[in-house]
């Protein structure tokens, strides 16, 4: 053969033999991709502290009765619930995932300072200023340590919770939540840690049960 021959049949097979490609997509090593909806964000704020409420057989119905020291009332550690602790107990939860947007976990922010009370009941537009326009907003609006001398004592919440799309509530659900206490306050010398452990822990569960009534179904109407 040749030599001209051969080497424009040896050019033919190496050029055959290269790999393929689709075009400028994969000549570029780039893939098509699906644009992502814009992340819904969460701004999460805690109460102002620990309050309190007695009944008794004797006495009752006090408020803040055992948080001011009042006679007759267990008493409790002084502010053993800031607003500074509470935040750093709702960082440590997952609140991205547990109250999520229509399945899509939020971007969470989390807050150090407690809302006014009338801001916290009353507002219907975002309290974030900087809000997008998939925006949620959780307050722990109050905070209760409750002993009842038949059933025990409990920490018991009141949550509420707003959502806005394009600046507009479309959501807003409230509700107390309650779990049970079992070694706070500490009963002996000794046992302040397990009681503070107790305590968080207890704190951390009344947000998991408000998250579990918030995602929900509707219950159907009859």
């Amino acid at each position: 053969m040749p030599s001209s021959l051969f080497g424009k049949a040896l050019a033919a097979f190496l050029l055959a033999s290269l790999p393929q490609t689709g075009g400028d997509e994969a000549m570029s090593g780039s893939t098509p991709t699906t644009e992502a909806p814009p992340a819904c964000t969460l701004h999460v704020w805690p109460s102002s502290g620990l309050r309190s409420s007695y009944h008794g057989w004797f006495h009752g119905g006090l408020v803040d009765g055992a948080v001011d020291g009042r006679k007759g009332y267990r008493q409790l550690p002084e502010e053993p619930l800031t607003a500074k602790h509470q935040a750093d107990l709702l960082r440590e939860l997952p609140l991205g995932d547990l109250i999520a947007a229509e399945g899509t976990p939020y971007l969470v922010t989390v807050h150090e300072e407690a809302l006014p009370s009338r801001i916290v009941r009353q507002a219907r537009t975002p309290v974030q200023a900087d809000a997008g326009d998939c925006h949620a907003e959780l307050f722990v609006d109050d905070i209760f340590f409750q002993e009842d001398i038949v059933n025990g004592r409990f920490i018991k919440a009141l949550f509420r919770f707003r959502r806005f799309d394009g600046g507009a509530m479309t959501r807003q659900f409230g509700t107390f939540t309650q779990a049970r206490l079992t070694a706070f306050p500490a009963s002996a010398p000794g046992e302040e840690d397990a009681a503070r452990r107790d305590l968080d822990a207890t704190y951390a569960a009344t947000v998991r049960e408000f998250a579990a009534a918030l995602n929900a179904p509707a219950p159907k109407r009859r």
